[in-house]
């Protein structure tokens, strides 16, 4: 498959979030094919100093596709596991979350080259901060977005499925503080931090609705010096989901209430953090989109199906603008974040020809 090229060397090169160095490289692999097929393509530098890189081209209906040039894996990964192939798997760091998206946009409009340009004004944005919430770029691509018919985000497909849905992301840490003594000779003395922690972790995992879409999980916590003294500090990292926007004020506000509330004499909270991707609940305008893509693949013999992910993307963003758009249009793959990380290649051309379909057609819808 002739794009698998690109894609190896897009994975051979590490990208971790930060590695401007890095990213840079993998944004000179796809910069001169971009401007040979007649899109311009610049670098767009963030309020926090973060690169991204925009390329454009034509007039018509606005259609903006994204997909992310950074990876969580830090750096040397890329030489440790290089990219290689295991029957209809190809694997290494990033390979599928997003490289895959990547070589997909790169493929599909290479491949609408040959099929006649659509009357379409096509806006590609590859940013470097997606794997940490875009904080960075999140200004960019709204910007970008205004005024688009259709936001496509190609983020790798579960199965032969399009995301019509995302659930919201927070990230908040809860600081607590205490007064430190020696546990044996001054025990009374002490206010324990990480006791009060502990029970601020059961009221903070009690906030959860399941059956409402609303999940907190407490994932890391710290705290303490040595078991012989009485901490005077502990802290915990607790993540976030909602399925409505309307969620957002309700929990925020319950968060903010029971960690203000200290069951250990002589302590004190502090709660920092915010939601940092707004949900992405299905809706009419990104179940059109999905149908029109959906009409697209059946012409190509491939039966899309509609979910609904819990985990959040740059889709996020553009969809809480009241943009139509849908993710998960990139192959299909798997293992992300982790060292079985894995695309499936006979996936890699299905999406390539069924985004270049899309964009072929769209101006008649």
């Amino acid at each position: 498959m002739k794009y698998l090229n690109l894609l190896e060397s897009m994975v051979n090169i590490d990208s971790g979030t930060g590695d401007t160095k890095g990213i840079t490289k993998v944004s000179e692999l796809i910069r001169p094919r971009l401007q040979d097929l007649g899109f311009s393509y610049e670098p767009v530098t963030a309020e926090d100093g973060s690169i991204h890189f925009l390329a454009r081209r034509g007039t018509g209906k606005k259609v903006l596709l994204l997909a992310h040039l950074d990876t969580v894996f830090p750096t040397g990964t890329a030489v440790a596991r290089k990219f290689n192939i295991k029957g209809d798997l190809a694997l290494g760091p990033g390979v599928s979350d997003c490289k895959s998206g990547v070589t997909t946009i790169v493929g599909a409009l290479e491949e609408l080259s040959h099929r006649g340009w659509p009357d379409l004004e096509i806006n590609c944005l590859f940013n470097s901060d997606e794997e940490i919430s875009s904080p960075g770029s999140r200004g960019i691509i709204e910007k970008v977005a205004k005024d688009a018919s259709a936001v496509l985000v190609v983020e790798p497909a579960e199965m032969e499925n399009i995301t019509v849905a995302r659930k919201g992301i927070g990230r908040f840490t809860l600081r607590v503080f205490g007064k430190a003594a020696h546990a044996g000779s001054n025990y009374t003395d002490g206010c324990n931090a990480i006791l009060e922690l502990a029970h601020q972790i059961i009221k903070i995992q009690g906030l959860s609705r399941v059956d409402q879409g609303i999940t907190l999980n407490v994932g890391t916590i710290t705290g303490g010096v040595r078991p012989n003294i009485v901490p005077d500090y502990a802290m915990a990292e607790v993540d976030l989901r909602i399925v409505k926007p309307e969620q957002e004020d309700l929990i925020l506000q319950e968060l903010k209430e029971i960690t203000g509330i200290c069951k250990t004499p002589g302590t004190k909270t502090r709660l920092e953090g915010k939601i940092t991707r707004p949900p992405m609940p299905s809706n009419a305008l990104n179940l059109k989109l999905y149908e029109m893509i959906k009409a697209v693949g059946k012409k190509m013999g491939i039966e899309l199906g509609a979910i609904e992910s819990g985990g959040g993307s740059d889709a996020n963003f553009t969809a809480a603008l009241g943009i139509p758009t849908v993710d998960g249009l990139g192959p299909i793959g798997g293992g992300h974040h982790s060292e079985e990380e894995y695309m499936n290649i006979s996936s890699l051309e299905r999406r390539i020809n069924l985004l270049a379909g899309f964009l072929k057609a769209f101006p008649e819808y």
